[in-house]
């Protein structure tokens, strides 16, 4: 019973986490358009628009921090996924450790408790 906790949390990083598992795996990186800035329960983000490798316009919405420092460059690239190209994000997100996003931390919390949950039933046992 003391697994259920975990086991939902564990699922749930597998989830968000997926897009990034799909991206090592089969991402295609291209060049992306700065589009334009928008501010969506206060958070700023960049609509970031890139053509596929058949051509088709898509869009990415990134967040400032995942986007290349320096100057006001508005060439982005983005790395997505040829079978769904919808799927993407910036190089800059994708390069980041998993550890360091919000979801690879979730992932991380998760194994956590199951391991410190063995612990203690060992423990206890």
């Amino acid at each position: 019973m003391g697994y259920i906790p975990s086991l939902a949390i564990l699922v749930f990083a597998v989830a968000a986490n997926w897009p990034r598992f799909i991206l090592k795996r089969r991402g295609v990186r291209t060049q992306g358009q700065k589009g334009g800035d928008s501010w969506g329960s206060g958070i700023l983000s960049v609509d970031v628009i890139y053509r596929d490798h058949e051509g088709k316009r898509h869009y990415v919405t990134v967040a400032p921090e995942y986007l290349p420092t320096g100057g006001r460059s508005s060439v982005i690239e983005v790395v997505y996924d040829p079978r769904n190209p919808k799927r993407a994000m910036s190089a800059g997100e994708f390069e980041r450790p998993a550890w360091k996003t919000t979801d690879g931390g979730i992932l991380f919390v998760a194994v956590g408790i199951a391991l410190l949950y063995t612990v203690f039933v060992l423990l206890l046992t």
